[in-house]
């Protein structure tokens, strides 16, 4: 059953710098970090960018971070949080595996495209190999359990006659892929707001593994 995916229970060192109970400094320096990471990325941004950027001095940042790649896998478990936790919260109290896919896919997207912190994800794309093992472990780990749940979500709705006729790992790949790839071009500010970019991909990602509804025979006529 897709339940005992979820919630996630990643290895608990990935708690170990306590993004979720850190300081407002602390969590104020993570934004500013995966900003520079974005902006530049891993290896042209310094760590006396990140202090400068942040305001704050270099040993304040080495009080709270090891080293840079410490602060990146930090930014990373922040983001997966803010996934986690905004997906998690759509899905409580349904239990139509339709019903929960849509509010997963569509809670995805606003995060990215709403939320403070959802477009740091383009850091868990694109930054992995700068962590360490264990670090790149924890990161995978919470991956694979989150795409665990879309994949059993899609083995369900393959049961019962509703996706396409694809095999639920691939929909899964597609899916995920289709929604993390509004990290790479969304700009907020456009001609449309994001929760009408939000919308608009997920419904397009959505409609790329699930069948059409049926049209009732007498629509027909």
């Amino acid at each position: 059953m897709v339940e005992a995916y979820w919630p996630v229970q990643p290895p608990a060192s990935h708690e170990r710098n306590g993004v979720a109970k850190g300081s407002d400094r602390r969590a104020h320096i993570l934004k500013c970090a995966a900003r520079v990471f974005l902006e530049l990325g891993f290896d042209a941004t310094s760590m006396n960018l990140v202090a400068e950027r942040a305001g704050v001095t270099k040993p304040g940042l080495y009080y709270h971070f090891e080293s840079k790649a410490d602060l990146l896998f930090s930014i990373m478990s922040y983001a997966m949080d803010v996934i986690e936790k905004q997906t998690m919260e759509a899905t409580v109290g349904e239990s139509d595996s339709e019903a929960r896919l849509r509010r997963i896919v569509h809670k995805h997207a606003r995060t990215i495209t709403e939320e403070e912190g959802g477009s740091f994800t383009m850091l868990v794309i694109d930054e992995t190999n700068a962590l360490s093992r264990n670090d790149h472990r924890i990161i995978n780990h919470r991956k694979r359990a989150y795409f665990e749940v879309i994949r059993g979500l899609l083995v369900d709705l393959k049961i019962q006659g509703i996706l396409r006729d694809v095999d639920p790992t691939v929909a899964s790949f597609s899916l995920l892929g289709t929604i993390m790839w509004i990290t790479k071009w969304f700009e907020p500010g456009g001609r449309l707001s994001g929760r009408e970019v939000a919308q608009q991909v997920a419904e397009l990602a959505l409609a790329s593994v699930l069948r059409e509804a049926p049209i009732p025979a007498g629509d027909l006529l």
